[in-house]
């Protein structure tokens, strides 16, 4: 069973630019406002780009250590909508 929670909504991000490392390290979301909780994110599992009709989206994969999360950043917009959590299996 896919244990995948489709959420869909729009979030607060705080974000870090690098000035140096691998294209896809350069812009990672480090904490995450949802449901007026504060969740900070450690890890980066992936990064793409990818386009969803004209918009060019940036799609990031991480983690608070315990929960996946699945973060759209779409460029033209600004906006940030998280898509979908994976939660800590027992």
């Amino acid at each position: 069973m896919d244990p995948t929670i489709q959420i869909n909504q729009r979030v607060s991000v705080i974000t870090v630019f690098k000035e140096r490392g691998q294209q896809p390290e350069l812009c990672v979301p480090v904490k995450m406002k949802y449901k007026g909780k504060e969740i900070d994110l450690h890890e980066l599992a992936l990064r793409h780009p990818t386009v969803a009709g004209k918009r060019m989206l940036h799609v990031f994969h991480v983690s608070d250590g315990a929960n996946g999360y699945r973060l759209e950043f779409d460029a033209e917009a600004l906006t940030w909508t998280l898509v979908s959590m994976i939660p800590e299996l027992p």
